[in-house]
């Protein structure tokens, strides 16, 4: 997100900003918590990619936003499957979080079995919903958040040595953090240039030709039929989001990729660009 934009975007309708740290990069934190104050905004940062990167100096979910949100999705650094995680400063807004996850329900449900007095009570005092982590999950991460250190610094390691092999072709590399900060390396998405001699569609699937799935990350929200329809969007009224689409790769990148993996994804994306 760039500060300078959201600044114009602010409108007497706005009420809360959403940054996305994609990729596992974290954004411009200082100067967009500083505009949201400025205008009483709520800060809640989208940190599905970016555990655990850091901004200046601090962990992603220990900065003064309003909430920060996690995914722990198989793909991710820290993976339990499925489900995620809501962190805040502000105990009211971590109680309603409390109360939404299971129903609306008022009483916590280990304390509903625990609890000495009236322990079957409880009371619905809200529409919610059933987002809590299961158990299992849970305990999975637990451990999982052991070794997330030790698997950042892979995935960092990895998204080097792509840095190194693929200097000098038709393509942008993905941005790396400020001396001294943690990427989380979640993805690592390219950019092919004007000159490459194949265009993104025909790229990926000569990769997959060769053994080797790519993806896209993402096609933008208002490309897609509900957000288009509803609300009367054309493909150029994001010029931004619409150009990184058009030229975007995501190439493969996980924890248990050993080096001869990651060698034939080099060697692969060499072949079809060096020319």
């Amino acid at each position: 997100m760039d500060p300078e934009r959201l600044a114009a975007a602010i409108t007497p309708r706005t009420r809360a900003v959403i940054p996305v740290h994609f990729a596992g990069l974290a954004c411009r934190m200082d100067a967009i918590l500083e505009l949201a104050e400025r205008h009483s905004l709520a800060v809640i940062e989208d940190a599905a990619h970016a555990l655990p990167a850091t901004f200046q100096g601090r962990l992603v979910g220990a900065l003064d936003s309003r909430a920060t949100v996690f995914s722990f999705y198989a793909t991710k650094t820290l993976a339990t499957g499925e489900g995620g995680m809501v962190v805040t400063h502000d105990a009211a807004l971590a109680q309603r979080c409390r109360v939404m996850r299971l129903h609306g329900i008022s009483r916590d449900v280990f304390d509903r079995y625990t609890s000495r007095a009236l322990a079957w009570y409880y009371e619905v005092v809200a529409p919610g919903f059933k987002y809590n982590l299961p158990d299992i999950a849970a305990a999975i991460s637990i451990h999982q958040l052991k070794k997330v250190r030790a698997m950042q610094q892979k995935r960092e390691a990895m998204a080097r040595r792509y840095n190194e092999a693929f200097a000098g072709l038709p393509l942008k590399l993905p941005p790396g953090p400020p001396p001294g900060e943690v990427h989380a390396w979640h993805l690592y998405v390219i950019r092919l240039a004007d000159d490459a001699p194949v265009g993104r569609d025909e790229f990926i699937q000569r990769m997959a030709d060769l053994g080797i799935g790519c993806s896209v990350h993402f096609i933008p929200l208002h490309l897609h039929p509900y957000w288009r329809d509803t609300y009367g969007l054309k493909a150029d009224d994001f010029p931004q989001a619409l150009e990184a689409y058009r030229r975007a790769v995501s190439l493969p990148l996980y924890t248990r990729m050993t080096e001869a993996d990651q060698e034939r994804v080099i060697a692969a994306v060499r072949q079809l660009l060096a020319g």
